[in-house]
């Protein structure tokens, strides 16, 4: 009897050391293996960098600027009819999403501030022109003194004001 159970013994040994070698096993073929590079990595926004206070306002990097080229409509505080507070809502949220989506910002200062000592001067956002893309859109009109007046009816000869094309979509 006591011949069987060495027997089982030895076995028992054997059967668990091959055991532990086949976890052995397993175990290295579940090596951590490094991660693959992104095929595609996204760019960073900039939004981090830039707030938008209004159309043509903006801090970028701490530094409050405002755009020498456009002049957008007021806010509701300061405008002087419905359609212009209505407008600079829509201009406002253009230009946020345009910063959210975003991968590049620059400001070129032309050496001036306005009223409110914010420097005076181009900001180019992903290669294009803020002010001018805002004035071909129809979403801001030329710096003239006085400004330009969104409430005054539509014509094509006030000073400053938007290309008429922004406004219909001729051929249609």
């Amino acid at each position: 009897m006591r011949g069987l159970q060495l027997m089982h013994r030895h076995m028992g040994r054997a059967a668990a050391l091959a055991g532990a070698l086949g976890l052995a096993v397993i175990l290295a073929g579940c090596e951590a293996q490094p991660d693959k590079p992104l095929a595609h990595t996204q760019a960073i926004s900039i939004a981090g960098r830039v707030k938008v206070l209004n159309g043509d306002t903006l801090v970028i990097d701490g530094r409050h600027v405002h755009l020498a080229n456009a002049s957008t409509p007021q806010g509701a505080l300061h405008a002087r009819c419905w359609s212009e507070a209505l407008l600079s809502t829509e201009v406002n949220g253009y230009v946020r999403d345009l910063v959210v989506r975003g991968v590049s910002i620059d400001f070129k200062p032309n050496g001036q501030t306005d009223s409110y000592n914010r420097a005076l001067g181009t900001v180019t956002l992903d290669g294009n022109d803020l002010g001018e893309e805002l004035f071909q859109r129809g979403m801001a009109a030329r710096l003239t003194e006085p400004r330009f007046d969104w409430c005054q009816p539509i014509s094509q000869n006030a000073e400053g004001s938007p290309p008429f094309s922004a406004l219909v979509k001729l051929g249609e």
